[in-house]
């Protein structure tokens, strides 16, 4: 699963879109960067509006189309099975956007200690998972998005047994939209990212509490618990 994430840096990720998409977008007044981004918190996404695309505020969790107001909120749909599952094959085929990142963590065990690791891409490059999003049924409620994930690379495996959907400079324009993706096409988007394209660090146990948020998330690991970084070079 791919539960918190960052987007700290929210003007280079969505300049980052706009330019993979040859638009221009403004950052919205409402928006501000967040280190530390969980489940309900509200969130810029790129997402296609009277046919063209157009950051929107959204809710980090997907209610399925056939739940009640008490079901349990989804922050993922697996890849594999998002495109024909009852819960998210509409929103597969026909609301897929895009959600401006800075990098994702993931959690090793040590003990009884979670220890946060920070994975990004090479050189702090902004990126975007592969979204998808439904309206909710109170309109006044801003629509909602999940995360697709799929098998981890090489880089994440060690940590974790999945990882999120990344779209690049490349993909990004070939994930947005609005009609159904042919079966091939969706199954290359949905691929894990070459590891070779990322890195991954220790990171500070202050971002393991969802309240907290600020610069401190990003913090080296604290020395007693900081473990060798993983070297695939």
């Amino acid at each position: 699963m791919c539960v918190r994430y960052t987007l700290h840096n929210l003007e280079a990720a969505l300049s980052a879109i706009a330019r993979a998409l040859d638009r221009q977008f403004a950052s919205p007044e409402w928006a501000r960067p967040k280190h530390n981004i969980t489940l309900t918190h509200v969130v810029s996404t790129v997402a296609i509006s009277d046919g063209e695309p157009v950051v929107r505020g959204m809710a980090w969790g997907l209610v399925p189309p056939y739940a009640g107001g008490a079901a349990q909120l989804m922050p993922n749909a697996a890849a594999e099975k998002a495109a024909s599952s009852p819960a998210f094959r509409e929103a597969t085929a026909t609301r897929r956007c895009l959600v401006p990142a800075n990098g994702f963590y993931e959690w090793a065990t040590a003990g009884k200690l979670k220890l946060p690791h920070l994975f990004t891409l090479r050189d702090e490059e902004p990126f975007a998972f592969a979204g998808i999003w439904s309206p909710r049924a109170d309109a006044d409620l801003p629509p909602a998005f999940a995360i697709l994930t799929t098998v981890p690379n090489e880089l994440v495996a060690p940590i974790h047994h999945r990882m999120p959907v990344i779209l690049t400079r490349e993909t990004m324009p070939r994930w947005i939209g609005t009609a159904p993706l042919p079966a091939a096409e969706y199954h290359a988007l949905t691929r894990p990212l070459d590891y070779r394209r990322m890195q991954q660090r220790p990171v500070s146990r202050f971002v393991n509490n969802s309240r907290n948020d600020g610069p401190q998330c990003l913090a080296p690991a604290e020395p007693d618990f900081a473990e060798p970084e993983l070297d695939f070079s």
